[in-house]
């Protein structure tokens, strides 16, 4: 039996849909609850579909998720897939084995729409969907999914753990993952503080032994449903938070105010800026609206080519483990942001698609034409290559053209 679970972190809520449960005789586990006509002790529930960008600005997949599998293996077990608003099938999501949490028992697979492919979709509503492998079984379904550009009254907020929790595997000793969702928050009202100890001689005058100042913003959200709050509260729990892509950290965890009659939630609390930006600038205050829409077309963000190169393959059955498209060498650092882009043609027509292999982790490419593959470096030093594998009876007869980017 194939069991997958999600981390109570992850942005996305799902529930699995053999679970049957009705409002009168049976307990209903919240996280499974994704009912629009919930109605318990005039508690409406009010629909709210999660805002997802197509592209995070650096080029990160917007969708980007972990999932465990549980007493399952290291080999991929089930597959996700995006529906449209009219339940039909739209596109594949990449789905390959991330790390072991624990030894023997949970495997976490990471699933994600790969880069900057997902600006090709159009703007609308979604569901994720994931099936077992051995049988096709529906396992998971996802809440609704508001996929665009970007989004209005909305920032992103996003978080990294020091050590691994929240039933995520954060760092797998080769890659960083980070989670990532768009929440209605404000940053506003500066309350800055500092810590400051004086020396007081004896005609009186003050001497300052040390000073530590603190920026300090007050944040308050619009109304978002109570597992929304739930995990951005719990979220601060993390040790390297960002919201708007400010570094921020916190004490205390946000106050949480409940909407009498519904299922929404109204948050509050403080955010200390983490670092003094090196290259400040005050805000331009414009009354006009702003486009916060990515022109992914016109290189918004900019990027830096390391490497590239394209190879023809001509191998029409492949007899052992087969390298068929190597780039050349890219040296990587902590911390890095690393792009690679993978254009397919296939030549023969009937070629088997091929597996990519970078920084010790192994994708298997599922189309043809143009993928986009994220990969934020974690305490990795040196010189890496991106290559293309084969397996034994494979056909690779098409032409592969590997390009490496980096985020500056």
């Amino acid at each position: 039996m194939t069991v997958v679970r999600q981390p109570v972190l992850s942005p996305i809520r799902f529930h699995d849909p053999s679970l049957e449960f009705d409002n009168e005789l049976n307990f209903q586990n919240p996280d499974n609850r994704l009912s629009t006509d919930y109605d318990w002790e005039n508690v409406n529930e009010v629909p709210y579909h999660l805002p997802i960008p197509k592209v995070w600005p650096d080029g990160q997949p917007g969708i980007d998720i972990m999932l465990n599998a549980v007493n399952g293996t290291s080999a991929a077990i089930f597959y996700a897939k995006l529906y449209d608003a009219n339940d039909a099938e739209y596109a594949d999501l990449y789905t390959y084995y991330w790390s072991t949490i624990t030894v023997g028992s949970l495997y976490q697979h990471r699933v994600f729409l790969d880069g900057l492919s997902g600006s090709g979709i159009e703007d609308g509503f979604y569901t994720i969907k994931i099936f077992a492998i051995s049988d096709d079984e529906l396992l998971l379904e996802s809440e609704a999914l508001l996929i665009a550009d970007w989004f209005i009254d909305t920032i992103p907020f996003e978080l990294w753990n020091f050590e691994n929790d929240f039933g995520i595997k954060w760092f797998n000793d080769q890659t960083t993952f980070t989670m990532r969702t768009m929440v209605p928050i404000r940053i506003y009202d500066p309350v800055p503080q500092f810590e400051k100890k004086l020396y007081q001689d004896d005609p009186g005058i003050l001497t300052t032994l040390r000073t530590i100042p603190q920026r300090i913003f007050n944040f308050d959200s619009h109304p978002i449903p109570v597992h929304v709050a739930e995990r951005i509260q719990l979220g601060f729990a993390c040790s390297e938070l960002y919201l708007d892509r400010i570094k921020i950290n916190s004490e205390e965890i946000p106050d949480a105010e409940i909407y009498e009659g519904t299922n929404l939630k109204y948050l509050s609390g403080q955010a200390t800026l983490i670092d003094y930006n090196e290259d400040y600038q005050a805000e331009l205050v414009d009354t006009t609206q702003e486009d916060q829409s990515i022109d992914w077309d016109n290189d918004t963000y900019d990027v830096a080519t390391i490497t590239g190169n394209s190879i023809e393959v001509n191998t029409p059955s492949v007899v052992a483990v087969f390298e068929g498209v190597e780039s050349d060498a890219v040296t990587v650092v902590e911390n890095d942001l690393i792009l690679v882009k993978l254009t397919l043609t296939d030549d023969a027509g009937d070629s088997d698609l091929p597996q990519l292999n970078f920084l010790d982790e192994s994708i298997k490419i599922i189309n043809w034409g143009i993928s986009w593959f994220s990969y934020r470096v974690g305490a990795v030093h040196g010189s890496n290559t991106v290559s293309l594998i084969h397996f034994q009876n494979e056909k690779a007869v098409y032409t592969g053209k590997i390009e490496v980017f980096k985020i500056v």
